[in-house]
């Protein structure tokens, strides 16, 4: 029992983790593409974060699945 919440607390530290290199490249990406001044730069925005969300996750799952994995 005591390994499955060290194990579940090691895989919100690896999620916590991931997060902060994916703030501050949000944050990069707003003063590059710069959203707000016209619609089609919103779309790249929405667009460029939607291909980011999906290859972060299929990263994350990949180093939780080899970390964890049996």
């Amino acid at each position: 029992m005591k390994i499955m919440k060290i194990r579940s607390l090691l895989i919100l530290l690896i999620i916590g983790l991931a997060l902060v290199p994916v703030y501050f490249f949000n944050r990069w990406l707003q003063r590059v593409i710069r959203p707000r001044e016209a619609a089609g730069r919103f779309f790249l925005f929405i667009f460029v974060n939607f291909l980011l969300i999906i290859v972060y996750t299929i990263l994350v799952v990949g180093v939780v699945v080899r970390l964890f994995g049996r």
